[in-house]
């Protein structure tokens, strides 16, 4: 399957959502920040990065962009409790890799859903097209 960093600073969201990836088969990297995160896609080979928006050391958002400048060729998905509009236009202003967000709670398989739909659509589509079309999505999404 694929190989996916998730960075989180929540250890038992962090391995709830690490465990239904690998359940699916999917090699998963484990980061408790964002200069982990960073570290890790410079150190490894990745299919999608999955962060969270708030985390110490460097928050997901300042993790994102170092990402997009330096692995433009991998999609980064947000996963964040924090839901409101100017949070969501923050995370796709991190840079043109950035291809969804998705808002806590969700369910382990609906995560794992949105994933697949992720990675088959970023190798069929590309990236600026999930990205155009998720960004499109999230305007008619009712708050």
């Amino acid at each position: 399957m694929s190989t996916i960093l998730y960075a989180e600073d929540d250890r038992d969201c962090r391995e709830l959502f690490a465990f239904a990836l690998r359940h699916q088969g999917h090699a998963v990297h484990e980061a408790l920040n964002g200069a982990q995160a960073v570290q890790i896609v410079r150190d490894e080979s990745l299919d999608l990065v999955i962060l969270d928006a708030r985390m110490p050391m460097m928050t997901g958002y300042e993790a994102a962009r170092m990402i997009a400048t330096e692995r433009p060729d991998i999609p980064i998905m947000f996963l964040s409790a924090r839901g409101l509009r100017r949070e969501i236009n923050l995370a796709f202003e991190c840079g043109p890799a950035v291809v969804d967000y998705l808002v806590k709670p969700v369910s382990p398989e609906k995560l794992v859903a949105r994933v697949k739909t992720i990675l088959t659509d970023c190798q069929a589509r590309g990236i600026e097209a999930v990205r155009t079309e998720n960004m499109m999505r999230e305007l008619v999404v009712e708050w």
